[in-house]
């Protein structure tokens, strides 16, 4: 078990360091996300009176395009040259692999959520509580998890097949609906005080899931 985690501490460490010194992923899509709140506030802010209503929007479809597309840029930047192959070939359980990649993948858009929330907040008034603020945190963390346990799977399958980047979406949008309505549906029910039970077991199920079936089929995934 030490041997397994330190594989996969160390996949993430790589990701991390290769992200500070090219800065190529977190850069070009925190630029997209925040390109995606200026036009939400400079097409809806005058005909939508709830800035809770259009900061919740912004959010959550900042969400989705940033993290369909630093996805697509982790997986490119692994394809490149051989890259991952190159990984494959450690001497270390490939599941660990993935979740390396999984967690990697997750602190990016993690990280562009935060950013996106506090643009939200400049350019769209957007001011939940700091409970609230806390909370839609927490939800967009565990969401980031998913997200990634997904799209991880299905950008390597699109690459290696030959599909492309083109066909990520595609794949990986539906997959991931479950996710995005709970956390829609947590972010509202948060600012307006509605139970969570049941959006939040959701979330926390369906995120356990697609981990897990991650585990088991990135194995033949990967292979040729």
């Amino acid at each position: 078990m030490k041997a397994f985690l330190r594989a996969v501490y160390r996949v993430f460490r790589k990701d991390l360091r290769i992200e500070q010194r090219t800065k190529q992923v977190t850069t070009t899509v925190a630029v997209f996300a925040l390109l995606v709140v200026l036009v939400f506030a400079f097409s809806f802010v005058q005909t939508l009176q709830s800035s809770a209503l259009l900061g919740r929007g912004a959010l959550w479809v900042a969400f989705v395009f940033a993290g369909t597309f630093g996805v697509t840029k982790t997986t490119e930047l692994e394809d490149r040259n051989g890259a991952l192959d190159g990984l494959l070939i450690a001497p270390v359980d490939r599941s660990a692999i993935y979740l390396g990649k999984v967690l990697s993948t997750a602190a990016f858009v993690f990280a562009v959520s935060l950013v996106t929330l506090g643009a939200t907040a400049v350019f769209l008034g957007y001011s939940p509580s700091m409970p609230t603020a806390v909370s839609v945190v927490a939800v967009l963390l565990v969401t980031a998890v998913g997200f990634s346990a997904i799209g991880v799977v299905v950008s390597v399958l699109t690459f290696r097949s030959g599909l492309g980047e083109l066909a990520l979406p595609v794949l990986l949008v539906p997959l991931v609906v479950p996710l995005l309505l709970a956390g829609v549906e947590l972010t509202a029910a948060l600012e307006s005080g509605a139970p969570l039970g049941g959006w939040l077991r959701l979330l926390g199920l369906y995120t356990g899931i697609v981990l897990l079936a991650g585990v088991a089929t990135f194995e033949y995934v990967v292979e040729e």
